[in-house]
């Protein structure tokens, strides 16, 4: 049994892997933010807005979508590297975020 573990493992990486880069946003100025699922809806909208303009909220509330703000305000770094500094688990593309409404 210990010697098909490390390929069951290797495997199991790798299919992540493929995972977590095929889910990756498309385009530089629009993605989806998953915050921390404790977050409460103010908290993960909060930290959205200072990363760029939320345009929906997810089925969860820490599912959030965005694109980025006007030239004028933009910075050196990327929307996602901007959503992963305000505590965003994952970054991914707008439509693989399913339904969002957006924020009233």
């Amino acid at each position: 049994m210990a010697t098909w573990l490390p390929a069951a493992g290797l495997c199991f990486l790798s299919l992540i892997a493929a995972l977590v880069l095929g889910a990756a946003p498309r385009q530089a100025n629009a993605a989806a933010a998953i915050f921390p699922p404790w977050w409460d809806a103010p908290r993960a909208l909060a930290a959205a807005d200072r990363a760029g303009a939320v345009t929906g909220i997810g089925a969860q509330p820490f599912i959030i979508t965005l694109t980025e703000r006007a030239p004028s305000d933009a910075t050196n770094r990327s929307l996602a590297a901007a959503l992963r500094a305000q505590g965003a688990w994952l970054v991914v593309d707008p439509g693989l975020a399913g339904p969002c409404a957006p924020p009233s």
